[in-house]
């Protein structure tokens, strides 16, 4: 249930919830047949592009879920706030160049899939380091 500091992503499965703790992006992370929630700390200027940039956003959700499936690559507090600063802040093309590497290795395509299934972008495109659309 949302508070009125609290807003959702069309389609996406992340919310925003501010509370006593801060602000907190909360991303629900499936990992077989177990779906649960982590959070991730954000700051004022974070928040300003989650709710003017739905691209980004879809971006980070995608990004963010594929390593929290596995406890052995779950992210620390300093590589989510890499991921946010990249993907959130950063220049077209230093974005693109993170989500290739990070969609071309470890992540074996799920973060251009996420972005087929949730934002239904042409999966090739992104594979070739074309994000945005």
């Amino acid at each position: 249930m949302t508070s009125p500091n609290d807003f959702d992503f069309d389609g996406l499965r992340m919310y925003v919830s501010v509370d006593e703790n801060g602000t907190g992006l909360f991303v629900s992370i499936a990992s077989g047949f177990v779906d649960f929630e982590v959070r991730v700390p954000l700051n004022e200027k974070d928040l300003q592009v989650l709710q003017t940039d739905s691209e980004r956003s879809a971006f980070l959700q995608a990004a963010l879920h594929q390593p929290f499936q596995l406890r052995q690559t779950a992210l620390s507090e300093i590589e989510q706030r890499k991921y946010l600063d990249i993907i959130l802040h950063s220049s077209v093309a230093e974005v693109e160049t993170f989500l290739t590497t990070l969609d071309h290795g470890s992540a074996n395509g799920a973060i251009s899939n996420m972005l087929r299934i949730t934002r239904g972008r042409n999966q090739q495109t992104m594979r070739s380091g074309r994000w945005f659309a």
